[in-house]
């Protein structure tokens, strides 16, 4: 109704607008002419006038002939009466009169009859000359009455024009009384709308902010139930992608949904938070920052990150190569030492790490030289309590950040990595780095043990988009392998299903304990939000939309004094040293 109200009013004042406007233009143009006519009328006669030729009285020519008339009948009547008087002295002298005295009248009367001649030729003339321009003002004034009449014609024609403008304008302004009242209606219509787009824009306020928090609630209660939190991380468009012309297919409508545009349709996808390409390293470790803390208090915890190749997941655990802005790892070595220095009045501790990487199917120490390592040597299992460790890896221990994370680099140095068309340095292998904290209670001698593993997982590929060479596609095999069994086991666990496949891959293995075990775990799904590589990013935010159905069981790994001793006791004895304690004994 407002729609149509709005429509009609801007339509009734255009058209009184469009026939204000014609009416006011022809009016100005029909005055302009009438002022023209009038204008060139009263010119015409005010010269006339000048000239003494004024329509309704005699002009000055005319006086002028009139003059020439009276002058030229007083010389007629002077020589009429010398012609009398010639001819009176005529008679006298035919009489006997004065005979010598008519001779010199004679003279007389004929110079004056000559002179009088002479003036009626040239008042003749002027009175030719005067009849000529009385001759030309009449025509000018006959051509000007001509005028005057069909200027009177038209103005009379405007006139009734006008008239029918003002009867247009009366009929307009009835119009224009509805308008106006229309016009107040829409007013008030639109006071109505503008109050209730405030109350939806505030409803919606309030909605969104319910739902933001309900979910905030959920999963503070998944949480605690155990479940897995999984982030998702979208990197941002690479400059290969910009210059194909590719645009973002995704986008988040709060902080833990995120819709994605694939080719059957828009998906959207809930996560225990969701980070879009503006969001800082130092934001993504706020939020990973508590469970640092909690390896520290002796809790499995486990990191990773899963994704397509070039999706930005060694950016999130370790930060760009020359480390301005360092990823989850580096700033979990000095999290971890600055936890440990706050509590070293209560507690004691011990920090050690292994160094691991999973390529071609292979498990390889990055710690060791390539050339003096078995892989038989390694053995993938759990302890008593379900933590998963590799007996046989190379474990060296750092008593600072800086040794933790000189042993990081050092490690780095030996792991496999290529380039691709989707990657500058895309990772050819999974990265494992686990940190094992073990602290003593100084004043009761409860040992708690905890792991900080981190895991950077190998990106799946397509052979069609990397580029990957012979040697390469070989590896991309082992990774999407690998990957295959991970989805696997995810699937498994998020179903519920009594027998999960773990052995079905090295990969499985090793974060056995992560997934469905007794470690708080978090991963990161990265995807990329280029339009190029929705159908990608789709599966891996289903895969982590299943990830977020497995339920872990958390447990704190604690002993207490008398228990550890006898560890350390039999740890000893296996390596062949006979403990003072075990001497005392016997």
């Amino acid at each position: 109704m407002t729609d149509k109200l709005k429509q009609l009013k801007l339509e009734k004042e255009k058209e009184i607008r469009q026939i204000q406007t014609e009416a006011q233009k022809k009016q100005e143009q029909r005055a302009e002419q009438e002022r023209k006519k009038i204008n060139a009328l009263e010119q015409k006669i005010r010269q006339l006038e000048a000239a003494g030729a004024s329509p309704t009285k005699k002009d000055a020519g005319g006086q002028n002939l009139q003059a020439l008339q009276a002058r030229l009948r007083d010389a007629r009547q002077e020589i009429s009466e010398l012609k009398m008087k010639n001819k009176q002295l005529e008679n006298d002298a035919r009489r006997g009169g004065a005979a010598a005295g008519g001779a010199a009248v004679d003279d007389e009367v004929e110079k004056k009859m000559k002179k009088q001649a002479k003036i009626l030729k040239e008042m003749g003339k002027i009175v030719e000359i005067e009849q000529q321009k009385n001759a030309k003002n009449e025509e000018k004034i006959r051509k000007l009455e001509e005028q005057l009449k069909n200027a009177q014609k038209n103005l009379k024609e405007k006139e009734n024009e006008l008239q029918k403008l003002k009867t247009e304008m009366a009929a307009l302004g009835v119009s224009a009384r509805d308008t106006q009242i229309l016009s107040e209606e829409v007013e008030k219509l639109k006071g109505e709308v503008k109050m209730l787009t405030k109350e939806n824009k505030l409803l919606a306020e309030n909605f969104n902010s319910e739902r933001v928090l309900r979910k905030k609630y959920y999963n503070m209660v998944e949480d605690m139930k155990g479940k897995i939190r999984v982030y998702c991380r979208v990197r941002p468009m690479s400059s290969s992608e910009l210059e194909r012309g590719n645009h973002s297919a995704v986008k988040s409508p709060d902080e833990y949904s995120i819709i994605i545009e694939s080719q059957r349709g828009p998906k959207e996808f809930q996560f225990d938070q969701v980070f879009m390409p503006e969001v800082s390293q130092d934001k993504i470790f706020e939020d990973a920052n508590n469970l640092v803390q909690s390896a520290v208090d002796g809790f499995n915890v486990c990191i990773f990150a899963y994704g397509q190749t070039g999706s930005g997941k060694t950016y999130t655990i370790i930060g760009d190569r020359e480390q301005k802005y360092p990823g989850i790892a580096p700033r979990a070595f000095e999290r971890i030492f600055d936890l440990l220095q706050e509590n070293k009045s209560k507690f004691s501790y011990k920090c050690s790490c292994y160094m691991l990487e999973l390529y071609n199917d292979k498990l390889i120490d990055l710690f060791t030289k390539p050339s003096s390592q078995s892989e038989d040597k390694m053995e993938i299992k759990k302890d008593q309590k379900g933590m998963v460790f590799v007996q046989g890896a190379e474990i060296k221990n750092a008593k600072n950040a800086q040794q933790l994370a000189a042993l990081f680099e050092e490690g780095s140095k030996n792991r496999h990595t290529a380039s691709t068309k989707m990657n500058m340095e895309s990772s050819r292998s999974h990265l494992v780095i686990s940190i094992v904290i073990e602290t003593t209670n100084r004043t009761t001698g409860a040992v708690l043990k905890g792991k900080l593993s981190l895991v950077d997982l190998a990106g799946s590929e397509r052979a069609s988009k990397t580029g990957a060479s012979a040697e390469q596609l070989k590896e991309a095999m082992s990774i999407n392998k690998s990957l295959s069994a991970l989805g696997d086991v995810i699937s498994a666990l998020s179903s519920e299903q009594q027998f999960i496949p773990y052995r079905n891959n090295k990969l499985t293995m090793l974060m056995q304990d992560s997934l469905g075990g007794n470690a708080k775990t978090l991963m990161f799904v990265n995807i990329s939000p280029a339009d190029y590589n929705s159908d990608e990013s789709a599966v891996s935010l289903t895969y982590a939309s299943r990830v977020k159905l497995i339920t872990n069981d958390a447990q704190k790994n604690a002993e207490n004094k008398e228990i550890a001793k006898l560890r350390n006791l039999i740890a000893k004895f296996k390596k062949g040293e006979t403990p003072p304690e075990a001497e005392e004994v016997a």
